[in-house]
């Protein structure tokens, strides 16, 4: 490969903060509000020009993990309690009850961009949307700034703590803290996927519906769809006024822009693919359109920091529980296959087509869990330990949402929304702690935090 060599140049310093938080996704966007409201001089920098992460850029809704595992008890309150509100005040979600007894908190994604903007400004936030971090300069193990470029040019955020909150561990990459990524097997992670939006259909039966999802589904066996479920008339947010999807894969790695390239490319087309069929076979979807795809394609799973403690399934699977933990989770072991075969992967002998061909199944099929063990135990939780935050080689940097530290099996189930946003408002907090005293976050006084997470009425 040719290369270049950049000619030297004095890079200025924009902003200087106690606490800067790179990425303002479910695990971004809380943890600069916690930080904030607790009097550290904080910084946000987003790439899009709103924050929400997946849950605005990703059409991914609802809201997931926010009671025990199947039950109506809450596990997650606090800042996602305070948004769901927010959003219910605009006509744009549940109440907060209403929502404790769904699957997840219904939302609509416009209403919540404008809810964070609130949210942030009213703590005192400074925000840089529109702006990519590049790189990261080190002062010996610790991390002095980020590298940001903009319409402004390349430029500087200096900060006293860092919050990784990118979904891909890209700070703690460049800096040169270790991470992990993927399964052990051959370190791919889950297949990618996109949301997205039918509207212009009439209206349909229940018994219709189903005999649409079985006429999707033969022709996924077919070959023609590469769908994992044929469910493309489910309502996942929380407007019924179209249909939310939630159907593509693309088994690819969300830290390589030609596999990201290839994703939304492939798709955009598989979308369109499916509507241009559904035109063509159901009378009901004559005029339906592709009212939204999703701004980027949902990376499941990449990088996470190495940290003194890795969540693992079996936490997931046993509802572990830890003297350090600062936020809870339900979600399952919900692993896409990611070479987009099957789903789940653990049940990939019995649903793959590739079946015993598959180099995962042959070395791995002896270790691989029963549909039973997939889930934490019923009306329970798994805690999230604060050493999972944590980076064992970069002592001003804390993870959050999906950067934290977790085996393969164990992001499977932290991954979702409810949970990333719960990690990241504590993970402000501890920030926030942390520069008050004067001390690296692994020096945080962890029975200090969670009272202070109590009392802001996270549940922990």
């Amino acid at each position: 490969m040719r290369t270049l060599t950049e000619p030297s140049r004095e890079v200025p310093i924009v902003l200087e903060a106690d606490v800067v938080v790179c990425g303002g996704g479910p695990g971004g966007f809380p943890a600069a509000i916690a930080a904030a409201r607790h009097g550290a001089k904080t910084v946000l920098i987003e790439r899009y020009g709103f924050m929400g992460g997946l849950a605005t850029a990703g059409l991914v809704a609802p809201i997931l993990a926010h009671t025990a595992s199947e039950s109506d008890i809450p596990i997650v309150e606090g800042i996602l309690k305070e948004a769901t509100e927010r959003m219910h005040a605009l006509g744009c979600a549940p109440t907060w009850e209403e929502a404790l007894g769904e699957w997840g908190v219904r939302f609509d994604a416009e209403a919540l961009k404008v809810v964070i903007d609130e949210m942030c400004a009213e703590a005192g936030v400074h925000l840089l949307l529109h702006t990519h971090i590049t790189d990261v300069v080190t002062d010996g193990d610790r991390i002095a700034a980020v590298i940001v470029e903009s319409k402004s040019g390349r430029q500087a955020v200096a900060g006293k703590v860092f919050i990784d909150a990118t979904g891909d561990a890209d700070v703690a990459f460049r800096a040169g803290a270790p991470t992990t990524q993927g399964r052990a097997f051959d370190g791919r992670g889950e297949s990618i996927g996109s949301f997205f939006h039918i509207a212009g259909h009439a209206p349909l039966s229940e018994e219709r519906q189903q005999e649409l999802r079985q006429q999707v589904e033969r022709e996924m066996e077919d070959g023609r769809f590469r769908f994992y479920n044929p469910n493309f008339m489910n309502n996942n947010a929380h407007h019924c006024d179209h249909f939310s999807s939630n159907m593509t894969r693309y088994g690819g790695d969300s830290t390589d822009v030609r596999d990201m390239t290839h994703a939304e490319t492939s798709i955009r087309r598989e979308i369109w693919d499916l509507v241009r069929y559904l035109r063509a076979t159901a009378p009901e979807f004559a005029d339906a359109y592709v009212q939204q795809t999703s701004p980027q394609v949902g990376p499941r799973e990449s990088r996470q920091i190495v940290g003194p403690y890795a969540l693992t399934g079996e936490d997931v699977h046993q509802g572990a529980k830890f003297e350090d933990a600062i936020a809870r989770g339900s979600w399952w072991i919900d692993i896409h296959c990611p070479l987009g075969h099957t789903y789940p992967v653990h049940l990939c002998t019995v649903e793959c087509p590739k079946g015993a061909e598959c180099p995962y199944w042959a070395a791995e099929h002896e270790q691989m869990r029963s549909r039973q063990e997939l889930y934490p135990p019923q009306g329970d939780w798994y805690d999230i330990p604060y050493r999972s935050l944590l980076s064992v080689a970069t002592p001003n940097l804390l993870a959050s949402g999906r950067c934290i530290s977790a085996t393969h099996e164990g992001m499977a189930g932290a991954r979702v929304m409810g949970t990333c946003m719960a990690v990241g408002q504590a993970a402000g907090t501890a920030a926030a702690l942390a520069v008050a005293a004067g001390v690296d976050p692994a020096a945080v006084d962890v029975r200090a935090l969670q009272e202070t997470l109590r009392a802001d009425g996270a549940l922990v």
